[in-house]
C-alpha cells in the first residue's frame, strides 16, 4: 500500500471514532476543520516523504475556537490549518529555520489527540486518552512517513508516544539528548519543549531552548552519513 492510501484509510478510522468525551472534527463547526489530513495543523505541513516530522500534543479547544471565530480567522484557518499568528507556530518555524534550515511546510506534522479538547487552550488531555491516540494513531503516521527525526513538542506529547512503543517515561532533559534517542525503527524520536510560552520558561528559557534545538538540528544533518556529533555541555 502507497503512503497516501495507508494515510487516507488512518483519515477514516479517526472520522469513526465515538469518544463523546470529545469533539470529532468532522462534526464540529460543520466539518469545517475535517480536512484530509489526521489533523488540521498537517494541512501545512503534509510531506509524506519529510525527512522530520513534528508532533504535537493538540490541535485547538473549542472555548479557543469559540472565541477565535471570526471570519478572517476561519478563512485563514481553512487555507492553512493553524492559526499562524499564535506564539507556538511562530517559535516553531523560527526553530525549524534557524536550527535545520527546514520551512515548516517541508516537515511532515500532526498532534497526538485526533480530537477538538473541551475547555479552554490550556485545558489538560488526561493521558490515558494521549496514550490511545498515540498508539491508534501516531505510530500508524511514524510507519507511513518514516521520517529520519521526530521531535515531540512536551513531555506529555512525548511520553505518549513512549508509552505506545511500550517504554517507560523520560524527563524532558533526557528525551533531548542526540547521543541516546527514543527509537521507532529508523526513526530517531525526542521530546523538546513546548514552542509555547510556558514550554519555554519551564525549560529555563529561551536560551536553554536554543542549545536543545541547536544540538539537535546539528545531528539531523549527519543522520545517514555515519558522523557522530558531540552535544553542547549544558551544565
Amino acid at each position: 500500500m502507497d503512503k497516501h492510501a495507508a494515510m487516507t484509510m488512518l483519515v477514516a478510522k479517526r472520522r469513526a471514532e465515538a469518544d463523546g468525551r470529545y469533539h470529532q472534527l468532522h462534526q464540529y463547526d460543520d466539518g469545517s476543520w475535517d480536512f484530509d489530513f489526521v489533523v488540521p495543523w498537517t494541512k501545512s505541513a503534509c510531506r509524506l516523504d519529510a525527512d522530520l516530522m513534528i508532533i504535537g500534543q493538540d490541535w485547538a479547544s473549542e472555548d479557543y475556537l469559540r472565541r477565535n471565530n471570526d471570519a478572517i480567522m476561519r478563512a485563514r484557518r481553512a487555507l492553512t490549518g493553524q492559526d499562524a499568528h499564535l506564539a507556538t507556530n511562530q517559535n516553531l518555524k523560527r526553530l525549524l529555520a534557524q536550527h535545520f534550515g527546514l520551512s515548516f511546510s517541508e516537515t511532515y506534522a500532526t498532534d497526538v489527540l485526533v480530537f477538538i479538547k473541551p475547555g479552554g487552550m490550556s485545558s489538560s488531555v488526561p493521558i490515558r486518552d494521549l496514550n490511545y491516540c498515540a498508539l491508534t494513531y501516531t505510530l500508524p503516521q511514524l510507519d507511513i512517513v518514516k521520517p529520519r527525526m521526530a521531535l515531540c513538542l512536551g513531555a506529555k506529547t512525548f511520553n505518549s508516544v513512549r508509552t505506545a512503543l511500550g517504554l517507560e517515561p523520560l524527563r524532558l532533559r533526557d528525551a533531548c539528548i542526540p547521543s541516546a534517542p527514543t527509537r521507532v525503527d529508523a526513526t530517531e524520536l525526542y521530546g523538546v519543549p513546548h514552542t509555547g510560552s510556558w514550554g519555554t520558561k519551564n525549560a529555563g528559557g529561551l536560551q536553554a531552548v536554543e542549545l536543545i534545538w541547536a544540538d539537535l538540528g546539528r545531528h539531523f544533518r549527519t543522520l545517514g552519513t555515519g558522523t557522530a556529533i558531540d552535544p553542547v555541555d549544558r551544565s
